[in-house]
């Protein structure tokens, strides 16, 4: 039987590898595998396909849309007629959106660390079946972030 668990690079992990050792549970037993973090942030192409909500050009095209209408709308009563006044009205209204997008998305890139998503290390204890509980218990006692069990034929 194979005990899996998810901790997070600090003291606990190392602390339960020293009780499971202490506990009975022998070196070549336990096999501690550290994860690599692949969170990236999205490209440009991804967040615009994909709508995610947060896209570069979403802020721009809002604002440009309502800027055109009222361009548009207004236009009637100026000299250049509401076409031209709303294709104006689109050019400065997306100009702002996007330019309101990239100072809010900067501020909050800035405001959140660029490593949300830690990386972990992934625990595997072979034990007995009879040892399970024990294992588990050590593992939950030093903060595992979820554990969990493989049953059946050793690999």
């Amino acid at each position: 039987m194979h005990i899996i668990a998810a901790f997070e690079p600090s003291d606990d992990l190392e602390m339960a590898i020293l009780a499971l050792e202490r506990d009975g549970i022998q070196k070549h037993q336990i096999a501690a595998v550290p994860m690599e973090s692949t969170a990236a942030k999205p490209s440009l192409q991804h967040s615009i396909y994909r709508g995610s909500g947060n896209g570069a050009f979403d802020a721009a095209a809002v604002i440009g849309t309502i800027c055109s209408v009222l361009g548009a709308s207004f236009g009637f009563d100026l000299k250049w007629g509401p076409v031209l006044w709303g294709l104006i009205g689109l050019g400065i209204g997306a100009l702002i959106g996007y330019m309101l997008n990239k100072l809010f998305a900067n501020r909050y890139n800035e405001a959140t660390p660029s490593s949300s998503v830690k990386a972990s290390v992934i625990l595997i204890v072979r034990c007995q079946e009879s040892e399970s509980r024990k294992v588990s218990g050590i593992l939950r006692q030093f903060s595992a972030i979820s554990i969990g069990t493989l049953n059946g034929r050793e690999a």
